[in-house]
């Protein structure tokens, strides 16, 4: 496996942009270029994290039994007792990870062969996916939605990983039972690693206990995959860099050998505060509604901008408008909010980095991540209506 230099990312590029735009005087900076919310205070006790002698010790390899006994009991009350069930008998496998970024990254790195160097993503996609399947030498094949997935997956012999991020990030889009199952089979027949992020499965909007790779009945009908999640979105612990992932045994097998010799084990302080947010669902229910209640005012002031749609998970409106560089600058120059450009998470028109073919379609829109505080979001979007809707900017350009 040869390590190549990656593609400028995402928010390399947005400093870029903004490098030389000045925000207005005495204008409060709110950013939503990020999916760090801010909406919850998660129940996480300090002195676990003051266990100077966790910390002295080298991480215990695969957590501490009461950390995976927490990842067991949480997969259990979220997808089914089958799942346990799968655990215990050992047809499903689980390993800690250091958050999602590293297991997708390490998940496509050890995937890339010389003779499978295509990684199937989504497109627009998370950029981690992206940057990944460059560093690893690999070839991106993209699609733009997951009922294309299949078909494009389809008849090829040269595919190492399919990724299928679920629910959707930018769009924040579901997938049905059916349509996982096609998308399972496709990835098997293709001797594939299917990898199933499912980082944003707990911020479902009316349907927080349905979904899920796991709790389709979809697990045992598939080959290599490997199912991932993290507390960076479902407790807002980014800074936690804690997540697990579940899959059949041989993939989770290969994930943990390489994680464990090159990689990062996370330490006992890390697995208490861990495992006590894995067995608590009352502040991931705080969240969701919170969550939810900036959809709300998203959907008063913004509702009746052209293209305007409510995800149907997550916290980042997907907004159209006629240049979304040109909408970042305005919104920074004249309203000092920081927003994402689409295009920067996606790939396809002549001169992006990491260009695939045709048009991009991350171009055109705006990711705003709604993750402040309900005042302060309301300030914000405020702020971006004002921006967006005066008559020098014609929204539907």
């Amino acid at each position: 496996m040869t390590l190549l230099r990656s593609t400028p990312s995402a928010f390399e590029r947005l400093r870029a942009l903004l490098a030389n735009v000045p925000a207005p005087a005495g204008r409060t900076p709110i950013p939503l270029h990020l999916g760090e919310a801010r909406l919850v205070t998660p129940p996480v006790d300090g002195r676990l994290l003051g266990d100077v002698a966790g910390w002295t010790r080298y991480p215990p390899l695969g957590g501490t039994p009461e950390l995976r006994a927490a990842y067991t009991g949480w997969l259990t009350r979220r997808f089914g007792g089958h799942v346990a069930v799968a655990v215990r008998d050992g047809s499903l496998a689980i390993e800690p990870s250091p958050g999602t970024k590293q297991a997708v990254a390490a998940a496509i790195a050890l995937s890339v062969t010389a003779l499978a160097p295509a990684v199937v993503l989504p497109n627009p996609f998370y950029p981690t996916y992206h940057a990944a399947t460059e560093t690893s030498g690999g070839r991106a094949v993209f699609y733009a939605h997951a009922d294309e997935l299949a078909a494009t997956v389809a008849g090829r012999r040269d595919v190492g990983a399919v990724v299928l991020c679920s629910p959707g990030n930018p769009r924040g889009e579901t997938h049905p039972p059916g349509r996982l199952r096609e998308i399972a089979a496709a990835a098997r027949e293709a001797g594939a690693l299917l990898v199933v992020d499912e980082c944003y499965i707990d911020l479902v909007h009316g349907a927080p206990s349905g979904g899920g790779f796991l709790a389709s009945g979809v697990a045992g009908e598939a080959g290599r995959f490997l199912v991932l999640h993290t507390l960076s979105k479902r407790s807002g612990m980014p800074g936690l860099r804690s997540g697990f992932v579940i899959g059949d045994p041989a993939s989770v097998a290969a994930y943990a050998a390489h994680n464990r010799a090159c990689g990062v084990s996370t330490a006992e302080p890390v697995c208490a505060v861990a495992a006590r947010l894995w067995a608590d669902d009352a502040h991931v229910a705080r969240l969701r509604s919170a969550v939810s209640a900036n959809w709300d005012v998203a959907d008063d002031l913004l509702g009746d901008l052209p293209g305007y749609r409510r995800a149907e998970a997550g916290f980042f409106l997907w907004l159209p408008v006629p240049d979304d560089e040109e909408a970042a600058r305005r919104l920074w120059r004249e309203e000092a909010v920081m927003t994402m450009p689409g295009r920067y998470l996606g790939a396809g028109s002549e001169g992006d980095p990491g260009a695939g073919t045709g048009v991009n379609p991350g171009a055109g829109h705006l990711r705003i991540a709604l993750v402040q505080a309900q005042d302060r979001t309301r300030e914000a979007l405020t702020r971006v209506r004002r921006a967006l809707t005066t008559t020098a900017w014609e929204l539907t350009g």
